[in-house]
């Protein structure tokens, strides 16, 4: 008993209880986006890629996996459907080759994207508030001190 008491202080401790917060936030949001883009037919990993080949252009499958942490069997598994959907094709132009591609939207994966990118804006903000620039900066630095342990 004596270490449980012991250990509870830890999880009390100011920095380890915003941690939680913002990690049980972020699930809760993150699981709602999820289910109200379900509701429009599209996953989230989907709408990651939508969102960045809109935005950033063909990118290879590899350059892709990296940008949204996901392995890059998972982003083939969603490209070879979102191929079969008619969303992306592929290109060898813009970093892609014969034997490795790239991808890029379809002209229907961005009429897609631009339907689903107000609907999707509105719920987000419909859920978040707005966090003053002290708040942001702190996220920042967050971002900031991870990326360097982890060089």
């Amino acid at each position: 008993m004596k270490n449980i008491e012991k250990n509870r202080k830890l999880l009390e401790r100011p920095k380890v209880a915003s941690w939680v917060g913002i990690f049980s936030t972020y699930r809760m949001v993150f699981s709602h986006l999820g289910q109200t883009l379900n509701k429009m037919d599209c996953s989230i990993s989907r709408f990651q890629i939508l969102l960045n080949l809109y935005f950033n252009g063909a990118t290879t499958p590899i350059a892709l996996s990296r940008k949204l942490d996901v392995s890059r069997a998972n982003i083939t598994t969603f490209l070879r459907r979102m191929i079969g959907d008619g969303l992306i094709e592929t290109t060898t132009s813009d970093g892609g080759t014969e034997k490795r591609p790239a991808y890029r939207l379809s002209r229907k994966g961005i009429s897609t994207f631009e339907k689903l990118l107000p609907q999707h804006i509105a719920e987000v903000e419909n859920i978040m508030p707005v966090f003053s620039q002290e708040m942001l900066d702190s996220l920042t630095e967050i971002r900031e001190k991870i990326a360097v342990k982890n060089k």
